[in-house]
């Protein structure tokens, strides 16, 4: 039996919801809780250990603690809810001694979406591509990504290019995404989501490696 709901936020980030998911799943689905996908919009961690008495671990079965995320795209960015379930039974918040795991956990996802765009120390920080040569992360090998019609993630989808393909950043930049231009015939022009490439230098010296570290 599940505990029931205690605390509950909500936000807009400007992560996709994949990567909210990812941050949630790495974040704070670690033991003693379980990373678990509900639905397409929808996961959440749930406790499958407790700590006893007597010091040892067993399998829960009343009062369950868990985390439940949602997250869903808006036009603003990622419209996020965060719900976060009571840390014990009657006795133990009797005693003072509830478990504030589910909220301290909750607050983690809480603080590191809404971390804001200046702070370096989150992988949301802003980041600004200068115009030249990029090319996509490297988790994307392998597989297409489809530039955006326009600066939003409920435009149209355009062409495809790889981590091989030659792509030039322009100046124009709106929000979280910029605007590329891709090599070849036709030099198709669309919009990436700024976390999703990298400055490429046409050549490899430390002087170039440093310059790009400031930009990833």
């Amino acid at each position: 039996m599940l505990a029931p709901s205690a605390h509950t936020w909500r936000l807009i980030a400007a992560a996709p919801p994949r990567e909210v998911f990812a941050a949630v799943e790495q974040l704070i689905g670690t033991p003693p809780y379980r990373y678990e996908i509900v639905g397409e919009s929808e996961a959440r961690i749930v406790e499958h250990r407790r700590r006893g008495l007597f010091g040892n671990w067993a399998k829960p079965k009343v009062r369950i603690r868990w985390v439940r995320v949602r997250a869903a795209e808006v036009t603003e960015g990622t419209e996020v809810e965060v719900e976060a379930s009571s840390g014990g039974g009657l006795i133990a918040k009797a005693m003072g001694k509830a478990d504030g795991g589910p909220t301290s956990r909750a607050l983690q996802v809480v603080r590191l979406l809404t971390a804001g765009a200046g702070d370096p120390r989150t992988v949301y920080r802003d980041r600004r591509i200068p115009p030249g040569p990029v090319t996509l992360v490297a988790s994307w090998a392998g597989m297409p990504y489809r530039l955006f019609d326009e600066p939003r993630h409920d435009a149209p989808r355009g062409r495809e290019i790889f981590t091989a393909t030659e792509v030039e950043a322009l100046a124009e930049r709106a929000g979280q995404f910029v605007k590329v231009r891709v090599a070849g015939a036709g030099a198709d022009e669309g919009w990436v989501e700024t976390d999703q490439i990298v400055p490429a230098p046409s050549v490899s010296t430390r002087e170039a490696q440093v310059e790009t570290a400031r930009f990833t």
